[in-house]
């Protein structure tokens, strides 16, 4: 009796090492790998002279990867298309108090006087992953 109680649990714990769980989810995605997150850029002012030049404020995270560049795009006007203006090198300048990178870009005002212009900015990490892109804070800057 022993020795079928001996048997019986060796049997229990080899078919247990043999399971493998299903994920469900398993299906539905595909991960690709990391993504950067930009989670804001913000102007110093609403309102600028052509031609002049502001320190615009970047917050961006990126886990277990590397940001390698962030993209701009400019829309003069309130609506219409963003089109790529510039891409700058990403240079890192983690903040610990706030978990991100805190850059600052310096941008040159569109030479529109009159006109007012938007920014969107993206991300692009070592592995050529691309952010969502993140819209200016405030969305539109007058032109004097």
């Amino acid at each position: 009796m022993k020795i079928l109680n001996n048997i019986l649990i060796l049997l229990i714990i080899l078919l247990s090492a043999c399971h493998k769980e299903y994920n469900p989810t398993n299906d539905l995605f595909e991960i690709v790998g990391d993504v950067a997150r930009v989670s804001s850029m913000v102007s110093p002012t609403s309102s600028a002279e052509a031609n002049s030049t502001l320190n615009l404020t970047i917050k961006a995270q990126a886990l277990n990867t590397d940001i390698k560049e962030l993209k701009f795009y400019q829309r003069i006007g309130t609506s219409g298309v963003y089109n790529f203006v510039r891409s700058v090198p990403f240079v890192p300048n983690f903040s610990a108090t706030e978990r991100v990178h805190v850059v600052t870009v310096p941008y040159t005002v569109p030479n529109e006087k009159g006109k007012s212009f938007s920014l969107q900015v993206e991300a692009v990490t070592a592995n050529n992953l691309v952010s969502l892109r993140r819209t200016l804070s405030p969305t539109n800057i007058s032109i004097r």
